[in-house]
């Protein structure tokens, strides 16, 4: 288990992050690095804002996309992952955590600061075309320590293509952490001392 948990330490990070802003006749956008499955499809993740053109109050608007590649010769295709509408200035972040070992699956944290803080982790399944989102400030409501600053990472999939996640905290200031999410609907638990994990693939970052 010890070296399992090593080897999902060591996957590439794909990070990016900008201000929620109005770039006029073209949106504001950032995507990460892309990242190779193990069928030699590519990922990216991307946002975009631009002004909601709101009549009564003008705010900004996020979207964000999931970009994947197929094959050289094929188009990127666009899955959309999540919206947001609220003050200008806050900053959005992407987190690309990656494939889980078949490929199937992708997954990422979306997060948000401003007045109304938001971390969102997501689930895609490459084959079916179908998005599962989790709401990872309601999962651990009361498992953060507020004191501290937190960040989440997928780190691989247990029984049943549960998915494990990595609870870290900014400057040390509280343990890491391992939590196992089975659905949308359920809590986060502790992963168990006797689960068996997979990491995630270990794709390398490159251009397609």
């Amino acid at each position: 288990m010890l070296l399992i948990l090593l080897a999902a330490s060591l996957l590439p990070v794909q990070q990016a992050s900008m201000q929620c802003t109005d770039a006029g006749a073209t949106a504001a956008s950032v995507q990460t690095q892309p990242l190779r499955g193990p069928d030699g499809t590519f990922a990216i993740l991307t946002v975009s804002s631009a002004d909601d053109h709101n009549k009564d109050s003008h705010q900004c608007s996020a979207d964000y996309q999931l970009l994947l590649l197929r094959s050289p010769t094929d188009a990127t295709s666009a899955a959309d992952l999540l919206s947001s509408d609220a003050e200008y200035g806050r900053n959005l972040s992407l987190r690309l955590s990656g494939f889980s070992q078949d490929g199937k699956r992708i997954y990422g944290i979306l997060s948000e600061d401003g007045n109304v803080p938001s971390t969102t982790l997501f689930e895609y399944d490459v084959a079916k075309s179908t998005l599962q989102l989790f709401d990872l400030n309601e999962q651990f409501a009361r498992i953060l320590d507020r004191r501290c600053t937190a960040t989440f990472d997928v780190v691989g999939n247990a029984e049943k293509g549960s998915i494990v996640l990595e609870l870290n905290y900014v400057d040390a200031c509280a343990p890491t952490s391992r939590w196992l999410l089975t659905s949308a609907n359920t809590r986060v638990q502790p992963v168990p001392h006797t689960a068996t994990m997979q990491p995630l693939y270990e794709s390398k970052a490159s251009a397609p």
